[in-house]
């Protein structure tokens, strides 16, 4: 697994075009299958000051191309539970320490009715251009990152997943638009839904790779809604088996920035990964600062089988250590 994933950033940084613009690495690394239909499952154990809980996130896709530049793609997921996040909630904190998609919310996603169905799309490529539209998940596109962006192989806590006080809505209907300028430079549009919440989001970003660096700031703003809008930046460094990562963002809501960093060491025995992040959200008029820490250890037993410990430490309305374990299984 790891190995593949490190294909599959290789590729994306080196200007390669990829059957799929999503920039997610577990669904990412099901291209590298000969059959179209594939398979990924995560079975989680967490525990918060003495309360501990198990949940099981399974994600199906599927991928059919009519031509080598239209194709329509499918995302499923099943959930058995729902972790730790109730105790967490309970306790005050505002960062979930997971962030897969549990029970709860994959029935009636966004108020909308719809259950386990979270990306069905059309996309089409015209040369530099590549046009998507249908169910999408704005993290597919924006704010990607190669250490920090996939709660199934890297963190889990949502503050290292994706921008945690950006307006970046998933599983809602609308497009997605990108222009490759260069080989090293693009430009991204989305425009989407912005349920549960009122109004439409439209962000647009930048995007610099090459083969050992990452930048991609990005815009946002809520339309028809409650005034919402700010910025964000993500990136990433690689050198040998090393990388470094940071997020930074602004809106103007009372969680008004956040900032996050971090690093990962691959191949330190064999067919194994350290991770280790820390993050920061600023609060005003009375909102409290949280303050997120997480190390991760993981190794692949072979292709399809990788397990992780975890760690977090979080700081908010209290502190706790968040201990936790992941059992991930690709076919």
């Amino acid at each position: 697994m790891r190995y593949r994933t490190a294909l599959i950033f290789s590729l994306i940084l080196s200007g390669a075009t990829l059957s799929q613009e999503t920039q997610k690495p577990f669904i990412l690394e099901h291209m590298f299958h000969e059959h179209k239909i594939d398979f990924v499952n995560s079975t989680v154990y967490q525990q918060i000051d003495g309360y501990a809980a198990v949940y099981n996130s399974s994600h199906i896709f599927f991928d059919l191309k009519f031509t080598p530049d239209d194709e329509i793609f499918l995302n499923a997921s099943i959930t058995f539970g729902n972790g730790i996040t109730k105790e967490t909630e309970k306790e005050g904190y505002s960062i979930s320490t997971t962030a897969d998609d549990l029970e709860d919310y994959l029935k009636d996603i966004n108020d909308t009715g719809r259950d386990y169905l979270l990306e069905l799309f059309y996309q089409k490529s015209i040369g530099n251009f590549t046009f998507i539209g249908g169910l999408i998940d704005s993290t597919a596109f924006i704010d990607a990152n190669r250490y920090a962006n996939d709660e199934h192989l890297q963190f889990l806590n949502c503050a290292f997943v994706n921008n945690p006080i950006a307006a970046l809505p998933s599983y809602n209907p609308g497009v997605y638009i990108h222009y490759q300028i260069t080989g090293s430079t693009g430009i991204s549009g989305v425009y989407m839904q912005n349920k549960p919440d009122k109004g439409n989001v439209g962000i647009v970003e930048i995007e610099y790779e090459t083969g050992n660096i990452g930048i991609r700031p990005y815009y946002f703003y809520v339309f028809g809604g409650e005034e919402l809008k700010g910025f964000g930046l993500s990136g990433d460094y690689s050198f040998g088996n090393k990388g470094v990562f940071l997020r930074i963002g602004n809106s103007n809501t009372d969680q008004d920035y956040f900032i996050s960093g971090g690093f990962e060491i691959s191949n330190i025995f064999k067919d194994d990964r350290v991770g280790l992040g820390y993050g920061y959200i600023h609060g005003k008029n009375e909102t409290d600062d949280v303050h997120v820490s997480e190390a991760y250890y993981s190794y692949s037993l072979n292709e399809h089988i990788t397990l992780s410990l975890d760690i977090q430490y979080m700081k908010e309305v209290k502190k706790d250590f968040i201990y936790g374990s992941r059992l991930y299984l690709s076919f």
